[in-house]
């Protein structure tokens, strides 16, 4: 794949679709290497909005290579980045808090986690309007980590939330999963039939 000259810019949509491309191969060693191979450029060139959408991708990549070391400091670069660049109040900052807030949810960093759903949260009140389908993602997100925590009751709240927006929206596979959590959830709460059973 000839990508454009990396030395006028860092060809993102090209390299995107390559990682895609080795993604869906089974190639996972291999996407890693490349993203890791552009974000050196994108350093070298000092482009750093480039290297902040990189370091997205690479966040994704090692959490779903169970790669923690990484991974922690692939969001802590994106996180400095957002401030450096001061993005701090755009929705792009809102979904890349999101996706670094499930990577520390899956290395098992509960609390920071929700530090950053928090955030993410509050510039996406500021941009989305209400009922935006990409509320339930992240209430949904955030719950699982409420329950990791054992703080049940906002869980609880927060499945609710996220299965009224997918509701609303006509979402029905995706509010059959939200209700499948809360089942669980209840399970694990309080044990009480009746609810288990009404979301089942």
């Amino acid at each position: 794949m000839a990508f454009a000259d990396p030395f006028s810019s860092i060809p993102l949509p090209e390299i995107v679709a390559r990682c895609d491309e080795l993604f869906n191969a089974g190639k996972g060693t291999e996407t890693g290497e490349l993203l890791r191979r552009w974000r050196r450029k994108a350093q070298e060139l000092g482009d750093k909005r480039n290297e902040l959408s990189l370091l997205n991708e690479l966040i994704g990549h090692y959490r779903m290579q169970g790669d923690p070391e990484r991974g922690r400091e692939a969001v802590s670069a994106a996180c400095g980045l957002i401030r450096e660049l001061e993005l701090s109040d755009t929705l792009s900052a809102g979904t890349i808090l999101l996706n670094c807030a499930t990577a520390l949810q899956s290395f098992g960093q509960n609390d920071e986690a929700l530090s950053l759903y928090a955030e993410s949260a509050r510039i996406c009140e500021k941009h989305l309007p209400p009922g935006d389908k990409r509320f339930a993602g992240l209430y949904n997100n955030m719950a699982a980590a409420y329950v990791e925590k054992r703080a049940f009751k906002a869980a609880e709240g927060l499945y609710l939330q996220a299965l009224d927006v997918l509701q609303k929206c006509g979402e029905l596979m995706d509010s059959a999963v939200t209700c499948l959590n809360l089942a669980q959830l209840y399970r694990s709460w309080n044990n009480d039939e009746e609810l288990i059973e009404t979301m089942l």
